[in-house]
């Protein structure tokens, strides 16, 4: 394989990590983000061995340093502008509930989850309905916790993210300054 046919490769896998980590987001299944990670490390790792093509020199190593760190220091950033976002999403706004007697002595149970003032909006309202309050039945139990259960799942999701974000800019920013020292101390400079 060519140099050029395994950049095209590495481009292809960082697609299909990013529809895979699109999905997961959506679908809130992170096991497939994981799965699509690892099968791209496997597809890059044999593609990396196939290259027949190899023209290194001290310039192109320099090259790939100095491209490397670039891509470290704009991922950082990225993932810590993302974890900030996530985390101020995650704990503004609010949650609301109500309680409404209806005329025929049911109930109806109101829950909504709210963005941040000065113009708050629903990012999730649902309803139930309780027939006869008296004899709540365990219908009406499990209908109410999934109630409350779907709203609580919005602000849970962008902050699992949101933390894990935090951790990946903290991982690589301690990485960074672990290699950084190892090679100072190394080669002396």
């Amino acid at each position: 394989m060519k140099q050029r046919t395994y950049l095209i490769c590495v481009v292809l896998v960082a697609i299909g990590l990013i529809l895979a980590l699109g999905y997961g987001l959506t679908s809130a299944n992170m096991i497939v983000p994981v799965v699509a990670v690892i099968a791209g490390i496997g597809i890059l790792a044999l593609c990396r061995r196939s290259v027949t093509e190899v023209t290194e020199d001290e310039l192109s190593t320099v090259l790939h340093g100095k491209a490397a760190l670039s891509a470290l220091e704009v991922t950082i950033l990225v993932t810590a502008i993302g974890f900030a976002v996530l985390m101020i999403f995650s704990f503004t706004g609010g949650t609301g509930s109500t309680l409404s007697r209806c005329e025929n002595g049911s109930i109806l149970v109101v829950y909504g989850v709210l963005t941040a003032p000065p113009d708050p909006e629903f990012l999730y309202k649902n309803t139930y309905l309780i027939p006869d309050p008296a004899n709540l039945t365990i219908d009406d139990i499990v209908a109410l916790d999934d109630l409350f259960a779907e709203g609580h799942r919005i602000r849970d999701t962008t902050r699992a993210f949101g933390a894990a974000l935090g951790v990946v800019t903290v991982l690589l920013t301690a990485l960074y300054g672990a290699f950084l020292w190892y090679y100072n101390r190394r080669y002396g400079t």
